[in-house]
């Protein structure tokens, strides 16, 4: 078990969804890609590639944390997953977790490899944000 809000790095070329699940949750990107792989039915790399949203709530959801699809969110708490888009590299979406510490961007270094994780104050420049998962407790 790790610490919620950890710094998580995605170990797959899709897998930034699994990376925030880990680091909300307290789990390993293993475990929790484990969970997203159960609800999308096969490979988080596998087409279409990635996760969708419902993915990500319905993995949150096993683990009994309930989490509400909001386009326009007055604010943004801690815990909140979201989805950007913009410019290559981030043309393919890309989730990050909404933290005390800042922003926990699993793949920070987009496009290099290895892959590192870390925070963010803000959205990488030329992104823009699409949708929150926001946390609404435990069911």
């Amino acid at each position: 078990m790790t610490q919620q809000y950890a710094l998580i790095k995605q170990e797959d070329e899709w897998g930034c969804g699994a990376a925030c699940v880990a680091s909300l949750l307290g789990i390993s990107y293993r475990e929790a890609k484990n969970l997203v792989e159960e609800v999308k039915g096969s490979s988080v790399n596998a087409p279409p590639h990635g996760l969708e949203l419902h993915h990500l709530a319905l993995a949150l959801w096993k683990k009994r944390v309930k989490v509400v699809a909001d386009w326009n969110p007055k604010e943004i708490p801690h815990g909140t997953i979201v989805c950007i888009s913009g410019d290559a590299p981030y043309d393919g979406d890309h989730y990050m977790l909404k933290t005390p510490f800042g922003w926990m961007d699993p793949w920070y270094n987009i496009g290099t490899l290895p892959r590192k994780a870390n925070f963010r104050q803000s959205y990488p420049g030329g992104t823009e944000f699409l949708v929150a998962l926001i946390p609404q407790g435990t069911g």
